[in-house]
């Protein structure tokens, strides 16, 4: 007869595994926490203002390093010192950006006061407006009084007259107010986009810089983290482009520059974003795709940049047009990324590109 043995979980067992599922529980809830720390992070850069008496930027810095920080290995204890050093630094940015404030709000009160005074001396042009009325009605009042009807409907219709003349100077003289407010407004406005665009704007080729393609790298990767969002790096180097420079001149150079970003334009989708990364390299970031979708689009920028042909000077004979490739490196943003590591990846799929006989795109997933 065989013997069947039955195993009985000891006290050690069951200490070891209420253990192991309290250990579980505080590792969810530390990354709940680490995930709400994360996006409270991202809440208060996106609060903080871009102006650059306040040091934004070293603000956001210093707020980027905290977070890169909790999601490392470090000691916790490192982590409270430094933290515990910064505060007080962020507590002076907070209370600098409300005086900030509270500064424009004192301006913005100037400018009403000064267009309530504006709109008192309107007021008094109106009265005196209403005033030359109610004289006139007043005399069209006494010319019914008089006794021959003839008189009267003469009087009358001069009355009348004078009284449209009054009414339509009143209203060109409001129309042209009005007009001359509204021509200073737009001039104003014109004026602050353009130096907004110029400060985010390449100058030679027209789209954006290496300055905006940073802050829109860094808020496409934080959206990422919050919202789960996906998104797409293009790094673009045109072939062989110092030798168009050495050959044909810079100024040829620029002109294949500029008809190079264009063309970039034409393909992509008008919500993409293309930045001048450096010299002959240019980015591109492709919100909400695949790798695969990615891919393909780049694929499809070589093509087109293949089929292009810029003329070097008057176009008439065949030797006076180039034609430009360019190689591509794209890659995926993945959960984790920072911008060094998403950078450092699409460069190494650049880089395969060259190698591999350039006018190509690679992809890289890792």
């Amino acid at each position: 007869m065989s013997l069947k043995v039955f195993y009985s979980p000891t006290q050690t067992d069951l200490d070891t595994n209420q253990l192991v599922n309290k250990i579980d529980k505080l590792d969810n809830r530390a990354e709940m926490l680490l995930r709400t720390i994360q996006v409270l992070i991202h809440f208060l850069k996106s609060s903080a203002l871009d102006i650059k008496e306040l040091e934004a930027n070293v603000f956001k810095e210093s707020l980027d390093d905290l977070a890169t920080r909790l999601s490392s290995s470090e000691k916790p204890k490192h982590i409270e010192l430094d933290f515990e050093r910064q505060k007080d630094k962020m507590l002076d940015f907070i209370e600098r950006q409300h005086l900030y404030i509270a500064d424009r709000e004192k301006e913005l009160r100037d400018i009403i006061d000064l267009l309530t005074k504006a709109m008192a001396n309107l007021d008094v042009e109106n009265r005196e407006f209403y005033q030359r009325v109610h004289d006139k009605s007043e005399k069209m009042e006494q010319i019914t009084r008089l006794d021959d009807i003839k008189k009267i409907k003469s009087a009358l219709k001069h009355e009348v007259d004078h009284m449209r003349e009054i009414v339509e100077m009143k209203r060109d003289q409001d129309k042209r107010q009005v007009q001359h407010l509204a021509c200073q407004v737009d001039a104003l406005r014109q004026e602050l986009q353009k130096a907004h665009t110029k400060s985010m704007t390449d100058g030679l080729t027209g789209v954006y810089n290496r300055e905006a393609f940073d802050n829109t790298l860094k808020e496409f990767i934080e959206r990422s983290q919050v919202m789960n969002s996906k998104f797409a790096l293009l790094l673009l180097d045109l072939d062989d482009f110092k030798a168009i420079n050495d050959t044909h001149g810079h100024l040829i150079g620029d002109s294949v520059l500029v008809a190079f970003a264009q063309k970039c334009r034409d393909v992509i989708r008008g919500d993409d974003f293309i930045a001048r990364y450096g010299g002959e390299e240019f980015a591109i970031l492709l919100n909400g795709t695949t790798l695969r979708n990615a891919h393909r689009k780049a694929r499809q920028i070589c093509g087109a940049i293949e089929a292009t042909r810029y003329a070097t000077c008057d176009g008439n004979t065949e030797e006076d047009y180039l034609s430009v490739t360019v190689s591509i490196g794209v890659t995926l943003h993945r959960k984790g990324d920072t911008v060094e590591s998403l950078i450092s990846r699409v460069d190494k799929a650049l880089y395969k590109a060259k190698r591999s006989g350039k006018n190509r795109a690679i992809a890289r997933k890792t």
